[in-house]
């Protein structure tokens, strides 16, 4: 059954009334306050009192109230009892009002916040901020958007991507946030510029010039970089971190005085075609062979050069051999 009359907006339980009695003893006295005959000192809601004079109610036009007096209109007769309820309001403890709940808590359907907010995510609960427009957090700067922020965690808290700066893009891994720990795994910066630091790859030459017959190369010592430490140098084995499409480049300056060799690449000591030279035969002198090209791997996959027949590569001022992963 629907509400008749009008709503109420606040829940008051009139639970008891403080009654204050004055016997008038003085003509036309209009004023009272202070101890009663009871001594008990007027204290009121001038809003919420009743006023009786000899059992008889007055009405409100017939006198006016404040927290510590009551002033009738006309003065009672000796003789009066003037009697004023004053009652004593009730309301659940330590509850907010609507004006005061509308300027502490947020709106769930959308408002704002001024000055800091600061989300505790101490304990298992993460925050979840769930957005179809933006997928995140924006941060603005006097009014002025600087970014957004979007995290991605698995349940390690290891994964965040931020931006921040000069309009740089920043995917990080670690135990800290992005802002101000762990380590950056791909960069964008205001020019557009990628670069990803971490990226498997590696630059290696040969150490020295010497022989060798149906046998993978090993000896590449001088290794200029070598991220991830996927490549191991002595062995001449680089071993895939995970399934990708890798660059090969590889230059050995051979001595076909000294053998006349094809060079080739082999995965899983499996040959891979299209990346062979075969040189002609019969060379007496210097050449440089050039094996490049992308390359399918999947994770742990190995990858050699081999060299098929006699051959002599000649030592690190001609022969390197790098991989890059693509993606």
């Amino acid at each position: 059954m629907a509400y008749i009359g009008s709503s109420p907006t606040k829940v008051v339980s009139r639970q008891s009334a403080n009654i204050f009695t004055y016997t008038v003893s003085v003509a036309n006295t209009t004023v009272f306050s202070g101890a009663d005959d009871n001594g008990n000192t007027l204290a009121c809601s001038p809003s919420d009192i009743m006023v009786h004079i000899n059992g008889l109610r007055m009405e409100k036009s017939d006198f006016s109230a404040t927290s510590t007096s009551v002033t009738l209109v006309s003065g009672a007769a000796v003789g009066d009892e003037v009697t004023i309820t004053a009652f004593v309001t009730f309301e659940t403890a330590d509850a907010y009002t609507k004006s005061a709940s509308d300027t502490r808590y947020v709106n769930a359907t959308g408002d704002t916040v001024t000055g800091p907010l600061t989300v505790d995510t101490a304990t298992s609960t993460n925050l979840t901020v769930d957005s179809g427009i933006y997928g995140g957090i924006q941060f603005k700067v006097a009014g002025t958007d600087t970014g957004y922020i979007t995290s991605y965690t698995n349940g390690s808290g290891a994964e965040a991507m931020y931006i921040g700066g000069a309009d740089t893009v920043n995917l990080h891994t670690g135990t800290n946030h992005a802002l101000t720990g762990g380590t950056t795994r791909l960069q964008i910066d205001a020019s557009g510029r990628v670069t990803k630091p971490s990226q498997p790859a590696f630059f290696a030459r040969h150490t020295t010039a010497s022989a060798y017959n149906n046998q993978y190369v090993d000896g590449w010592n001088s290794i200029t970089f070598n991220i991830g430490n996927h490549f191991v140098g002595s062995t001449g084995i680089f071993t895939a971190p995970v399934a990708g499409i890798y660059q090969v480049n590889a230059m050995i300056g051979n001595n076909y005085a000294q053998g006349d060799g094809a060079y080739k690449i082999y995965k899983n000591n499996t040959l891979v075609n299209g990346f062979v030279f075969d040189p002609f035969s019969n060379q007496t002198t210097w050449a440089t062979n050039v094996l490049c090209g992308i390359l399918q791997c999947a994770a742990n996959d190995t990858v050699r050069i081999y060299c098929a027949g006699a051959g002599y590569p000649d030592n690190a001022d001609w022969t390197s051999w790098s991989m890059y992963l693509l993606g």
